[in-house]
């Protein structure tokens, strides 16, 4: 729909104006284009900008009504050595004069008050009457308090064991990818031998075929013939195994390379695997980028995965023990968010430095059948 919008805009600009005013219509074009883009990234940028502030915000902050995009917390003097909040406290009901004091303390929903200016003189007002003075304050100890912080009373596991699981099983999961695929894949694209394309279709098959189809059999396989429940191996062992979808990215972005390069390196008396290895391989940097992304991903988003097979907390992956925090009785909502901000950190860094070989080895796949 907003394309339409803007290509007949567009179109309508040109028509009309641009013969007489050329510079403008095209700045009228640029400004719509940004406008566009700009407020379709808002949509998507707003719920990680809102998560990444409520990680910044005080319990009580987190539930303010009506609720505030910066996070604020009460303003807060020295009395007697002690931090107080500050809040205005009505001292004329009938003039509705109002002076800031120090909080003392709370009973039976009384606050007992002192000038921080004379603390001798203290006052004693119903809360619901006053009113906190609040301040923009960032809570930045919170990503430390969640990250460290057990989501287990009674037992040493915090958010750092999450996420070194979550390392652990990602990092194998590429390793194996790489390692199944890209052999599997040349043997596709390049190599001659009878039955290829119809086991080529094959393979391409057990894409349609879903999850849960698979899921039972396959756990029974992994926790009662191999014994691999409550192990990371039920995640991280078929990654060894090549599929479909990468075998196909891999197989079309093989198929792109000349076939000169390799009939080259056959009469310098290279075997397959060599050409493979030092022909092949790096001239795939984009589309082995591309498959690194996409195994990283899965890997550190899946959550059904270590649901199924995974019972002791110390071997929860960060999607499994976010879920477990949250599943506690008293959830800490600030601290959800930070380690959750931090969950996606990885994510972010990786697609930032390695976007421009990602996209280039998407667009490069399959320039040829």
């Amino acid at each position: 729909m907003t394309n339409f919008f803007t290509s007949h805009l567009q179109s309508r600009l040109t028509d009309v104006f641009y013969p007489r005013y050329p510079k403008v219509v095209r700045a009228l074009q640029r400004l719509t284009l940004h406008g566009a883009v700009l407020t379709i990234g808002f949509f998507f940028l707003f719920p990680v900008v809102w998560m990444i502030l409520t990680a910044l915000k005080t319990d009580k902050d987190v539930f303010r009504i009506p609720p505030t995009l910066l996070p604020r917390d009460n303003q807060r003097v020295e009395v007697n050595g002690e931090l107080l909040p500050i809040y205005k406290v009505p001292v004329n009901g009938e003039s509705g004069e109002s002076r800031q004091m120090a909080l003392v303390n709370i009973s039976e929903g009384n606050g007992t008050f002192v000038d921080p200016d004379d603390p001798a003189e203290t006052i004693t007002v119903r809360m619901r009457k006053t009113e906190p003075v609040l301040e923009i304050s960032f809570k930045w100890h919170n990503y430390s308090d969640a990250m460290n912080r057990s989501s287990r009373p009674g037992m040493q596991i915090t958010f750092w064991t999450y996420f070194k699981n979550t390392a652990v099983v990602a990092s194998l999961a590429i390793i194996g990818t790489l390692l199944s695929n890209a052999p599997v894949a040349y043997g596709f694209a390049r190599l001659h031998w009878p039955g290829r394309d119809l086991v080529f279709l094959l393979v391409l098959s057990t894409i349609m075929l879903p999850y849960q189809v698979t899921m039972i059999p396959l756990y029974l396989f992994f926790t009662e013939t191999l014994k691999w429940g409550d192990t990371i191996l039920p995640l991280v062992v078929p990654s060894f195994f090549a599929n479909a979808f990468d075998i196909f990215l891999l197989r079309q972005f093989f198929r792109s390379i000349p076939e000169d390069l390799m009939d080259a390196a056959r009469i310098d008396g290279a075997g397959e695997f060599r050409i493979f290895l030092q022909v092949v391989l790096p001239l795939s940097k984009p589309v082995l980028a591309a498959v690194t992304i996409f195994t990283f991903l899965w890997a550190w988003n899946d959550f059904l995965g270590p649901l199924l097979y995974l019972n002791n907390p110390e071997n929860f992956t960060m999607a499994l023990g976010l879920q477990d925090f949250k599943g506690q009785r008293s959830i800490a909502w600030n601290q959800l968010m930070a380690a959750t901000t931090v969950f996606t950190i990885p994510i972010i860094i990786i697609f930032f430095f390695a976007q421009r070989t990602f996209i280039e080895g998407i667009k490069l796949t399959g320039s040829k059948g």
